[in-house]
């Protein structure tokens, strides 16, 4: 790094088909400040773009003396209050935001950790979360936000927005937690911020699996190496289809399953080739 240079808040490391992004200020336990969202979202949106990258990987620098660490969640001194939302009078911010929700348009006034969040929900590469350590508030919507979460031996998954700040999470929590894990155990991470350790966290089935810190890593690439293997065009239909059926009534989300194979047979009838190896070039 040249002298005097800033380093980079998000470190990249692009091994085709997969790239490694981890958040990098180990100083504050990778704290989240609007540099640093910036960066993601920039990455993220290089590699839904790059038809070279299958899966995306996001994990955490680790803190002194080489402890496992994800994220505490938002850097509220960087970004000025409890909220990053958008610059502006505060009370005329929330009356613009409910007239939206009651409108059912919007969220046109979304915090900035909503709107790199929900990107990384709705790409069509797979995204693993790789967490060990602490993984606390914004650190867990951020996970929550991926397809995929694998968690090291030390990992301490929470949320803290009520224990700590007297408030509930705006960027995901209250909602894909408890589509994840069910409503009863959502609300009681919520209500009393307990610590999640690893075992815990698959037995609820808040992670996926759970690996030795020291070898975490490279098993979450192994794992991205047997998806990226797939055809990517299939593996961003079917997540596509779950994703939606959430949403959808089950005879609804099974039509829907219905049109992406039929695009995926059209393709394959039409040119006697595999259809393409992503979505953004069909």
């Amino acid at each position: 790094m040249p002298a005097g240079a800033t380093p980079s808040t998000l470190l990249i490391e692009r091994e085709p088909p997969l790239v490694t992004l981890t958040l990098n200020r180990p100083e504050v336990l990778n704290a989240m400040s609007p540099v640093l969202l910036d960066e993601l979202e920039e990455a993220l949106r290089a590699a839904e773009a790059d038809p070279e990258t299958r899966v995306v990987l996001i994990t955490g620098a680790p803190r002194a003396p080489g402890r496992p660490n994800f994220s505490a969640g938002a850097d509220i001194r960087a970004s000025g209050g409890p909220s990053a939302s958008p610059p502006g009078e505060p009370l005329a911010h929330t009356l613009v935001a409910a007239r939206e929700v009651a409108q059912g348009v919007g969220p046109e006034h979304q915090s900035r950790f909503n709107g790199v969040f929900g990107y990384l929900e709705r790409m069509s590469t797979p995204s693993i979360a790789v967490v060990d350590g602490i993984c606390t508030t914004g650190g867990l919507e951020l996970i929550l936000s991926c397809d995929l979460r694998l968690v090291g031996e030390a990992a301490q998954i929470s949320d803290w927005h009520t224990r700590n700040l007297a408030a509930i999470g705006g960027a995901g929590v209250t909602t894909r937690l408890p589509k994840l894990i069910g409503a009863a155990r959502a609300k009681e991470m919520l209500w009393t911020g307990r610590p999640i350790g690893a075992e815990e966290a698959v037995r609820i089935g808040l992670a996926n699996a759970m690996h030795p810190s020291g070898e975490l890593l490279e098993r979450a690439k192994d794992l991205a190496r047997e998806i990226a293997a797939m055809s990517s065009f299939a593996v961003a239909a079917s997540k596509a289809v779950v994703g939606a059926a959430a949403h959808q009534e089950t005879e609804e989300g099974i039509r829907y399953a219905e049109l992406w194979s039929s695009l995926i047979a059209l393709q394959k009838e039409a040119t006697g080739t595999p259809p393409p190896p992503s979505p953004l070039d069909r």
